[in-house]
């Protein structure tokens, strides 16, 4: 029996080989892009997944709130774990750690600048996190004594090559050139996706815990030292939140202007992966709502490539009648007749699950700048694969045989024998199905297009709107950095650069005006009658920095240069939350006391992060500590004056001549910028990719339907023809009907549409309009589209002989 279904399906593929390719087609794109999406969906939901406790398991972070803005932090503040195991109860595990980025020497010829992945823990990270399988060395013990260090078997191989684990063990590794630790012990890496992917773990006891800065400080939240707990089974994580913010309440120093308030809560294992609030530990985060985007534009290239086939099986229903008249006839069911129908649907999506698999490789190497780097294909390999393949096929198979099927198998004998099966039946019924699934497909091609052209419209109005500073052609250097301590070279390089010839202008400072980091600072400023909190985002920089990034000084000068900062400039928006009237107004004025800092000038607002984010108050000082950076501006690139790339290199002379032992990179201002909207960009380039291929898939099914309905009214055309009809009159009348579904899905889009992208649109503090045109342009594209599609089939119809149609009448 399934030897026969296979053998008719052969049949009418090659029958019918234009439809059978176009419904191949159609529903090999929609599987190619579920299965490259199924893979991004479940590699970034796979992450920390593997724990066996990943329930129980939370991060211990803090919320620090200021009187006018927030920031969430995934450090705690040194003592609370100390607090924690000691008073907080319901707590199976608690660990605690600090990330570091040493410089790490293994030989005289071997020493890597700076190493990620890195952390100070004990061996209670080990007992909280146990699926780590010990090539060498105990867990116990690894890590109990000061300077002793537990390395992953590929941290291993990289620093002691061909060497058995057993055997580095007791092997020396100097970090930061001042403290030597010795190996004791050799962990195999973890080989499941996860966010704690760290290589090198030294002991806690090698910081001097008690003598560190902060140490007794509950105030200060550092996100490096982080913390975290494995909850009893039966403890509910509300508990032990409500006993950290008693342990806040207990020791933290009140704030006598109540400025800032600290909580913590905690964050679970499995969230880390997705919450960008807080950091990914030195991981790629994924965003949930992207990826839940992404399967519903893979549920939507199926079902598009699902209503190709049942349009076109459902149109070509007239031209199997007598088939099914005959084996109704013979004695076949209604029962054997589906199954005969959906076998040749398995059939052809089978066919086109083949070809998905040959384009899936292709897809990912077009995707590979928007999809993680670990994804990779192998449909042997990979068990997930094969069980998302099988579903797929079942599903595809049923969805978009299961109807055509019924339809066809429902053909009564009688009157299929006498030309009048279509007589007020199941065609008729068809037809208005048919209408409603294309309505239905250019819809949602028609809402991917009104997508792209928004997001894309976004993204050039954060880019290019002013943001209230130069941004193009400037580079920051970054140089070596020790809290609290002043560099005595700086002086000397930022000298040496004003001599390159293509530097323009140079400074010192930190912080850019725009960046996704950042320091605060909380203050009060008292009128003589009453007292004003403020929370200030600080910057730092020369007397130069307003100079280069052309920042709009509206009163007052720029700070003077100073060890420490003894002076801001302030924002407008401090100026108005301090309710200064004017900016000559605010001149003079102290924020803070013992001595305080005095307002020596105003500037106007600049964006300090994405425009999704709003104009926090902030504050420019000149502190020779904190200037850390080299900010250079370079000279235009035209004849004459230097290239950047030899401008460069001379600054990269510079650098190497003074700071020989650290790494020299940079980067440009405007390439920071335009990571703030990385995510935006990956969007538009996959809406771009969604829409093009729910328009290939629309338009391949329209071709399909176009050549169906010339195919059938062929003698209605010769005669019109012979009439005198024109060709004109011939191609409009054949393609009215199209456009005016193409009309009626642009009618239902439009609001739908409009309702999204402004919902899209509220994350933005800043947001470029969403203006009318955007819909009508959308809507015209893909009447040209269309347009263009049926063009080539009616035109040509329309062209023919008509003897030739008329010859057999």
């Amino acid at each position: 029996m399934l030897k026969s279904y296979f053998r008719t399906a052969l049949r009418n593929l090659r029958r019918n080989s234009v439809f059978s390719l176009i419904n191949v087609l159609g529903l090999s794109i929609g599987i190619s892009a579920a299965l490259v999406i199924f893979l991004i969906v479940h590699y970034e939901f796979s992450f920390d997944q593997f724990e066996p406790d990943k329930k129980e398991i939370y991060r211990v972070v803090s919320d620090i709130r200021n009187v006018n803005s927030e920031i969430n932090n995934a450090g705690v503040p040194l003592p609370v774990p100390g607090a924690v195991r000691r008073e907080v109860t319901g707590i199976r595990q608690c660990a605690a750690f600090t990330l570091t980025y040493p410089k790490v020497t293994i030989s005289k010829n071997l020493t890597f600048r700076t190493q990620h992945n890195t952390i100070f823990t004990d061996g209670n990270y080990f007992a909280l996190f146990d699926n780590y399988h010990w090539l060498a060395g105990s867990p116990k013990t690894a890590l109990l004594n000061p300077r002793s260090t537990v390395l992953t078997q590929s941290r291993a191989a990289l620093y002691f090559p061909d060497i058995t684990p057993d055997k580095i063990i007791g092997r020396h590794i100097v970090y930061n050139d001042t403290m030597t630790a010795t190996v004791t012990g050799v962990v195999a890496d973890l080989k499941e996706n996860t966010s704690l992917s760290f290589r090198e773990f030294i002991s806690l006891a090698t910081i001097d815990l008690p003598n560190r800065e902060g140490a007794g400080d509950w105030n200060s939240v550092n996100g490096n030292d982080q913390l975290f707990v494995k909850l009893n089974p039966a403890t509910n994580k509300t508990l032990i939140e409500t006993q950290l913010a008693q342990l806040q309440k207990k020791y933290a120093k009140p704030d006598p202007y109540s400025l800032t308030k600290t909580t913590h809560h905690l964050q679970p294992l499995t969230d880390i992966h997705f919450d960008h609030r807080y950091d990914g530990l030195d991981q790629p985060q994924a965003h949930k709502p992207t990826l839940y985007g992404l399967m519903i534009i893979a549920a939507f290239l199926l079902l598009l490539g699902c209503i190709n086939f049942i349009n076109l099986t459902t149109a070509q229903a007239s031209q199997r009648a007598k088939e099914i008249g005959i084996r109704k006839t013979l004695g076949s069911s209604v029962p054997q007749l589906i199954r005969q129908f959906l076998g040749e649907t398995f059939f052809l999506t089978l066919l086109s699950l083949a070809l998905s698999l040959a384009l899936t490789p292709w897809l990912l190497a077009a995707f590979s700048k928007y999809i993680p780097k670990n994804i990779h294909f192998n449909a042997i390999g990979q068990p997930g694969i094969l069980a998302f393949l099988a579903i797929l096929l079942v599903a595809v198979t049923t969805l978009a045989g299961f109807y055509p099927a019924l339809v066809l198998s429902r053909y009564k004998p009688v009157l299929v024998l006498k030309n009048q099966a279509f007589a007020d039946g199941p065609a008729t019924r068809g037809l208005w199905l048919r209408k409603t699934l294309t309505v239905f497909q250019f819809t949602i091609a028609q809402f991917f297009i009104i997508a792209t052209i928004v997001v894309v419209h976004q993204v050039h109005y954060s880019i290019n709107t002013d943001l209230g500073y130069k941004k193009d052609a400037i580079v920051t250097v970054h140089t070596p950095w020790n809290f609290g301590e002043k560099d005595t070279r700086r002086p000397l390089f930022l000298e040496k650069l004003r001599h390159v010839p293509g530097v323009e202008l140079a400074c010192t400072g930190s912080f850019s005006p725009a960046w996704d980091g950042g320091m605060s600072q909380n203050l009060v400023y008292r009128d003589g009658k009453k007292e004003i909190p403020l929370s200030l985002e600080i910057k730092y920089g020369d007397s130069n920095y307003i100079k280069l990034y052309r920042l709009h000084l509206l009163a007052g000068r720029a700070p003077r240069p100073a060890d420490t900062a003894r002076e801001f400039v302030i924002n407008e928006t401090a100026r108005k939350l301090l309710g200064f009237g004017t900016p000559a107004e605010a001149i003079g004025k102290v924020l803070g006391s013992d001595p305080g800092y005095p307002i020596c000038g105003v500037m106007a607002d600049f964006h300090q992060a994405s425009t999704r984010a709003p104009i926090h108050a902030l504050a420019l000082g000149s502190s020779k500590v904190f200037e850390f950076d080299f900010l250079i501006g370079l000279r235009p690139q035209i004849p004459g004056n230097p290239t950047w790339a030899a401008t460069l290199a001379a600054v990269g002379h510079e650098f190497k001549q003074l700071y020989p032992e650290s790494d020299y990179s940079y980067e440009f201002f405007d390439e920071t910028i335009a990571k703030f909207y990385s995510d935006e960009q990956n969007i538009s380039h996959l809406l771009t990719w969604a829409s093009g291929l729910t328009i290939l898939i629309s338009c391949l099914g329209l071709a399909g339907l176009v050549i169906f309905t010339t195919n059938s009214r062929i003698k209605e055309i010769g005669i019109r023809k012979v009439l005198g009809a024109s060709v004109t009159a011939i191609a409009t009348l054949l393609s009215k009907d199209f456009v005016k579904l193409l009309v009626i899905s642009f009618v239902i889009v439009t609001p739908v549409a409009w309702g999204a992208m402004n919902k899209w649109l509220d994350n933005y503090a800043y947001r470029a309009p969403l203006s009318w045109w955007i819909f009508p342009l959308a809507g015209i594209g893909m009447m040209a589209i269309a347009l263009l599609t049926m063009s080539i089939r009616t035109i040509r119809t329309a062209m023919a002989n008509p003897v030739e149609a008329l010859r057999s009448e």
